[in-house]
């Protein structure tokens, strides 16, 4: 069955969103070369908002294509609009906080110093687990959706690569957000922080494994396609579950060396 993009509001709810965060996007990145201003010195105060609209870009158009592979009747279910509007709102949240805070020349993120700062820091998290769990809720009603339109393969990538990514992600994000920073052993420098990334190339840093584990739900589908290709049938199945076993331990792995303040394995590829 081909995937009819926008064929019912989910879809064209998740698309929409897609579209405007890459348009948001570009306005940010035209803002980073007029604007100098930073924070911490370092750091263009639009940064954050361009990491999370191109990741807000990528989540919301991984989950529209699966949108496209559940039967008729599902694909327009009152739960599957449900999940949308409330992934709409998320995002809408979330997204004109950390524009307006970074306007303002502001951290949207470990910001708690007045009591407004605070409030805002919890509902950027509520936010966030709406945002993440619409991947794991959709994971879940692909499981009993007979009329789903993958290989056997894929739609196993899907549901592990969904359901596991939004567990992993909350874990990792809930650690970061609850130590009110992603360095463990002490704030590196900049000259010690990959490019691009700015992980910690010296210490504990648990955005990797945050990353890892919020791309996972595109990596698993991803590497079916590819066992698709080489393999048939079920037979391609153990490997899609051997791969997803891959990333979830190396999410794992790396996220306990964050917790003992040891460098990523990732990074030192970098060195």
């Amino acid at each position: 069955m081909p995937i009819r993009l926008g064929s019912s509001w989910p879809e064209t709810i998740y698309w929409a969103i897609a579209l405007a965060m890459l348009a948001a996007g570009a306005i940010t990145l035209i803002l980073m070369f007029a604007d100098g201003r930073t924070l911490d010195g370092h750091t263009s105060v639009w940064t954050k908002p361009l990491k999370f609209e191109i990741s807000l870009a990528l989540h919301a158009s991984t989950i529209a294509l699966v949108c496209g592979l559940f039967s008729q009747s599902t694909r327009s279910s009152m739960p599957m609009v449900v999940i949308a509007l409330l992934f709409l709102a998320a995002c809408i949240v979330e997204m004109s906080y950390i524009i307006i805070q970074g306007g303002l020349g502001q951290q949207s993120h470990f910001n708690v110093g007045t009591p407004f700062h605070r409030f805002m820091y919890s509902v950027m998290a509520f936010a966030a687990v709406i945002i993440v769990g619409a991947a794991g809720a959709i994971g879940l009603m692909a499981m009993s959706d007979s009329g789903f339109a993958a290989s056997p393969p894929l739609k196993s990538a899907i549901i592990l690569g969904f359901l596991g990514g939004t567990v992993l992600t909350l874990i990792t994000a809930f650690t970061i957000g609850g130590r009110l920073s992603p360095f463990v052993g002490g704030i590196p420098d900049f000259g010690s922080r990959m490019v691009l990334t700015g992980w910690s190339m010296t210490g504990g840093d648990l955005r990797v494994s945050h990353f890892l584990a919020t791309h996972m739900i595109q990596a698993i589908p991803l590497a079916a396609l590819l066992v698709d290709r080489a393999l048939s049938g079920r037979a391609a199945v153990l490997p899609v579950f051997a791969f997803a076993g891959f990333w979830a331990l190396l999410t794992i792995s790396e996220y306990r060396k964050a917790l003992d303040g040891n460098s990523s394995i990732l990074t030192s590829l970098f060195r």
